[in-house]
């Protein structure tokens, strides 16, 4: 191969190599996004998985749309502080949710041997 050859392979490789990293940045990672739910103090409120508690709603398994979810983070009617974008990205956002949609639904009561043993509550 002459130089100019291989200097437009290498450029060509180069380019390439930079735009799949960009791409790996911007695509949503829910390991990110179990990273920053818990530094944010989304758990806090929500349980560790989205399960929610008594202090906030259940975020999983019918997690909302990251867009939805960013709309309400913005405005945050009733307890649940606002969280602006310079505190909270919409990419953060979007880590978020993709991390509430790898949590697995919890198992329905029906699954748990002992709860069918004991039976309802009276």
């Amino acid at each position: 191969m002459n130089a100019k050859v291989m200097a437009c392979a290498l450029l060509i490789l180069g380019l390439f190599g930079g735009l799949v990293a960009m791409a790996q940045e911007v695509s949503p990672s829910p390991r990110r996004g179990q990273q920053t739910f818990m530094r944010v103090g989304c758990h806090l409120c929500h349980g560790t998985n989205g399960q929610g508690s008594g202090a906030g709603s259940a975020l999983t398994p019918n997690t909302p749309s990251p867009e939805a979810i960013a709309s309400f983070i913005r405005t945050a009617p009733g307890r649940m502080p606002a969280y602006p974008k310079e505190v909270l990205s919409d990419g953060e956002i979007a880590d978020i949710v993709a991390f509430l949609r790898t949590v697995p639904p919890p198992p329905s009561v029906d699954s748990i041997r002992i709860l069918r043993i004991l039976g309802p509550r009276k």
